[in-house]
């Protein structure tokens, strides 16, 4: 009964997932293993109740010997050699990224930004780590993934808001009347700054609530092309969010159906920890590694930002050591992208960014992919 049960959840399940069903299929699979073996042990504690109450302590001793738990999701065992789904599955999970980029960017970040992955860009405050989070967002959102937001304190409510609709209009928020958008970046051999082409657009006002509601509805009908919610957005004080409180924010939402494909924490330096007795470092380890573990057992691409240290202002590129607080963060990441950019640079519009580290692909540290972006229309590139 039980193998019929579970077949013809799994047939289900493939033919959702063939026909082009938005859906998370190995968190699905996850829960399906963790509510069969809830039936199944509630069924067997019937049972031994019976035997119990028929005055067969021996028969019930045995039902408990001969109960096994269901592999099925996490935690259940691969056959390394003979499995063959599970061989595909390895294989073709990383050909398929979350987010997408075009050009050099897409490039640089190949199939790093997928299903399981911990991805984190680190650089000096007012870098612009919050519009690249933002960005990621968009992108995750024009792909129909399941984007929630967590915002945990940098930003109120209101301000990310803004900056969120910035993005998905195409406005800007201030009274600038013409905004230049580059529409060209090259890098000259020799040369440290890249050379630039813009093209200038104005506008007669700034971003209104009205325009926004607008836009936003047009760019849900026109691009996403669905009514169905894909982003969701969290906003705690600075502070007060713990990574338990998201995974408690999360099981709400999936009670409602809503099952996020993309995490985005802005930003994890912020978030707090609930075990006080542990000293500030490993309290951060600590968060970093429930930030990973999030990863995993949601089946998701976790984003967020952190700061590094004071040295990173003046170098040019920034590396494994530039960490703040704590080392160990580099080793829950699947991947850590820096921010880099000089005052130069800044002036231009540029970034440019490089692998700190990278678990998985070939990478040099001092490789740096050069983009231009307009943080006046909220998008870094």
């Amino acid at each position: 009964t039980t193998a019929n049960m579970i077949g013809e959840f799994l047939e289900t399940l493939s033919d959702e997932y063939e026909n082009g069903g938005d859906l998370n299929a190995k968190y699905l699979i996850d829960l399906a293993g963790r509510h069969f073996n809830t039936v199944r042990l509630e069924q067997l504690a019937d049972n031994i109740q019976t035997e119990l109450r028929a005055g067969k302590p021996n028969a019930a001793l045995e039902r408990v010997v001969g109960w096994n738990k269901l592999e099925l999701g996490v935690g259940a065992g691969v056959d390394v050699l003979n499995d063959m789904e599970a061989i595909r599955q390895a294989f073709e999970s990383k050909s398929d990224p979350l987010i997408t980029f075009p050009g050099a960017l897409g490039e640089f970040f190949g199939s790093a930004l997928e299903r399981d992955g911990f991805i984190a860009l680190e650089g000096p405050d007012k870098r612009g780590k919050s519009f690249w989070l933002s960005e990621l967002a968009y992108r995750g959102v024009l792909a129909r993934r399941k984007v929630a937001f967590f915002e945990a304190g940098d930003l109120s409510q209101d301000q990310i808001l803004r900056r969120l609709l910035c993005r998905v209009a195409g406005v800007p928020l201030d009274n600038s009347r013409t905004i230049k958008i580059p529409t060209e970046i090259s890098r000259p051999r020799g040369a440290y700054t890249p050379s630039l082409k813009y093209k200038e657009r104005v506008f007669d006002a700034p971003l209104s609530w009205r325009k926004a509601w607008k836009l936003t509805q047009e760019f849900t009908t026109k691009r996403v092309k669905s009514k169905e919610t894909y982003w969701r957005l969290s906003c705690h004080p600075n502070s007060t969010l713990t990574v338990n409180a998201i995974k408690g924010i999360l099981a709400g939402w999936e009670r409602e159906g809503w099952v996020p494909d993309i995490v985005i924490i802005d930003y994890a330096d912020i978030l707090t920890n609930e075990n006080s007795r542990l000293d500030a470092r490993d309290q951060i380890n600590e968060r970093w590694k429930q930030l990973r573990a999030l990863s995993q057992s949601l089946h998701c691409l976790v984003l967020t930002v952190t700061q590094t240290d004071a040295a990173a202002y003046k170098t040019r590129v920034i590396t494994r050591s530039n960490f703040s607080d704590d080392k160990r963060k580099l080793a829950h990441v699947t991947g850590m992208v820096g921010l880099n950019q000089t005052d130069e640079e800044k002036e231009l519009g540029v970034m440019r960014l490089n692998w700190v580290v990278r678990r998985e692909g070939a990478f040099t540290e001092t490789t740096c992919v050069n983009v231009a972006g307009c943080l006046a229309l909220g998008t870094p590139a």
